[in-house]
């Protein structure tokens, strides 16, 4: 039987995004992620890696900054290896398949492995729209 490896996060970026380019000039992006459950003093927060690829990694070095909030898809994808001084470590990462900025004036560039090469212009009716929308509903009126 095939199995399902499908996570879906909603958070907030706590720092800005590792940018690092391969050999052959392919961007890698590692976002920090901060997603909070719970309510009252139940509440908690869990802390996530997610690591997107190619374009979406180029939309990420772009336009996700510290405090940004995103929508993401993806799988979650553990890892052993062994660092410089030769310890074994593991490291769980969600591999991005797709990202939705929240709350912002970039919200409508979603960015999915099929998309095509061609970046998609947010109108200035749009980011003024989503910027009053910003300032009338915050994180804390959103009831999950």
């Amino acid at each position: 039987m095939k199995g399902i490896n499908k996570v879906i996060l909603v958070g907030s970026v706590w720092k800005d995004p590792v940018i690092r380019t391969t050999k052959n000039d392919s961007k890698i992006a590692q976002v920090s992620m901060v997603t909070e459950s719970g309510w009252g003093e139940y509440k908690k927060a869990d802390w996530h890696n997610v690591v997107f690829f190619g374009r979406q990694a180029e939309v990420v070095e772009s336009y996700v900054t510290k405090g940004t909030n995103l929508y993401v898809e993806g799988s979650i994808d553990y890892r052993k290896y062994t660092d410089k001084s030769g310890v074994e470590k593991y490291t769980t990462d969600i591999k991005g398949q797709m990202m939705q900025m929240i709350n912002s004036p970039d919200a409508y560039k979603e960015v999915d492995v099929s998309a095509p090469e061609t970046k998609r212009e947010v109108s200035s009716n749009a980011r003024a729209e989503m910027a009053s929308i910003s300032k009338e509903v915050s994180a804390d009126d959103i009831p999950f």
